[in-house]
């Protein structure tokens, strides 16, 4: 009611300014009466001002919903993230959400106020207009038009701005949602690379304690000098191992700190499980296709008017007899028209496929992280059973050396198939993490749509 109400006030307003136009009434002295801006604001019903302070706070998905509804746009502000509060990982994702550089932000941003400048697209048209006539005088006026009838063109294009924004706001929610997954990989991998460096490091510690047995049996003649060598070999070895987890966790929290500003964050003391997101949250990657598909069907739509003949009625405020209607279009119809109309109907059913294609290609990587997880904990609970037996071997062969029934030479093997077994523990604890972190990541639930 209210859009058919300043419709009409519109087409009333043109049609006073029109018979002006014809009548002569507003000479070149009262130009300076005529207020267009505020005439069109009075049509429109709003406040620019208003409009403009409103999105001058930082954009996210609340503001990109604040005028028109958007289905889209409703689920994301619905989602939940499957980081609790009480979960170490939280403060590090709302530490990630507020040191964002705000691309994204400043993208959607941009489509939110280019739909809002299509949204009054119905509305008449106003431009100068300055004519030499034949005495060599100027003469100045204001050119009002307005749109009868388009073939729909304009609400398509309405149509497509307010698809631009859902495409803008899904892109928002991936942005948000890639940079807290790059930013818990990198607080995670640094968990992991200390937790591997303080067992090598433990390891290291003994393996010195064999090496120093060792050279003690050497040098009674006990035991012979390639075990000695051995020995050492593995000692050089742990000592690696040790160093390279070291780096990795100081190459980790570097770039985790390059991202969060210097915000500090409490270490991660050991790996803990991340909720894995609904079956039926939509993947990201299936919305954006989806708003996509939106913007190319109303793209289709409004080109396909263009191609048609439209009718409008202008004139210019100022001179007489200058009220017209003119019947046009951006193209001139011809033998391949009806062709290109074909061809433009031919993208909807492409965009439409494109949904299809970018379903089917979520349903497969939500399979195969699924299958890569039950893996995954199938292989950690062996890992745990295996450490088990490691450390009761190792406490076997340990009293069985002090009783003279086995050599060091067993006792440093079995030690180090010990070492081994819990590094490889270790490495499966933070897969299993990282995997779930894939999974919220791939489903958008690593934020609360409200926070972006």
């Amino acid at each position: 009611m209210k859009r058919a109400g300043l419709i009409r006030g519109s087409l009333i307003g043109v049609a006073a300014l029109l018979c002006g136009c014809g009548n002569g009434v507003l000479g070149m002295s009262k130009l300076s009466d005529v207020k267009p801006v505020a005439f069109m604001r009075g049509l429109a019903g709003g406040n620019d001002d208003t409009a403009s302070n409103t999105y001058d706070q930082q954009p996210n998905l609340a503001h990109a919903n604040q005028d028109a509804s958007s289905d889209i746009i409703d689920g994301l502000l619905a989602r939940r993230s499957v980081l609790s509060p009480a979960s170490p990982y939280a403060p590090v994702a709302k530490t990630m959400l507020t040191t964002s550089s705000g691309l994204a932000q400043a993208e959607l941003r941009a489509s939110k106020m280019r739909s809002v400048a299509r949204s009054k697209n119905w509305l008449p048209t106003i431009g100068p207009s300055i004519t030499l006539s034949s005495l060599g005088e100027l003469a100045a006026g204001l050119i009002v038009e307005q749109v009868l009838y388009d073939n729909g063109k304009r609400k398509a294009e309405r149509a497509f701005a307010a698809a631009d924004v859902e495409v803008s706001a899904v892109a928002l929610s991936q942005d948000m949602n890639d940079r807290l997954h790059t930013g818990l990989t990198l607080y995670i991998t640094a968990a992991e690379a200390h937790e591997k460096a303080g067992m090598a490091a433990r390891g290291l510690g003994r393996m010195q304690e064999f090496n120093r047995i060792v050279s003690v049996r050497v040098s009674g003649g006990l035991s012979s000098l390639s075990d000695q060598r051995v020995v050492q070999a593995k000692l050089t070895d742990m000592d690696q191992e040790a160093s390279t987890h070291r780096e990795a966790e100081r190459a980790a929290l570097s770039e985790f700190n390059v991202m969060t500003g210097g915000h500090a964050a409490t270490p991660l003391t050991q790996a803990y499980a991340i909720p894995v997101p609904p079956a039926q949250l939509a993947p990201l990657e299936v919305l954006r296709a989806q708003a996509e598909a939106k913007r190319s069907v109303a793209e289709s739509k409004a080109a396909r008017a263009g191609l048609l003949p439209s009718l409008s009625v202008g004139g210019i405020l100022g001179q007489k007899n200058s009220a017209s209607a003119d019947i046009g279009g951006t193209a001139n119809l011809g033998l391949g028209t009806s062709a290109d109309i074909e061809a433009l109907k031919a993208q909807e059913r492409a965009a439409a496929a494109r949904v299809a294609l970018a379903k089917e290609t979520a349903a497969r990587k939500s399979a195969r992280l699924q299958n890569e997880l039950t893996a995954l904990l199938r292989q950690e609970r062996d890992a745990v059973n295996l450490v088990q037996q490691t450390r009761t071997n190792f406490r076997l062969f340990q009293e069985q050396f002090e009783g003279g029934q086995k050599t060091v030479m067993d006792v440093v093997g079995v030690y180090e198939q010990m070492v081994r077994s819990e590094l490889k523990h270790i490495d499966l604890k933070y897969e299993i993490t990282l995997t779930q972190l894939e999974m919220a990541r791939n489903a958008g639930a690593l934020a609360d749509g409200a926070d972006i």
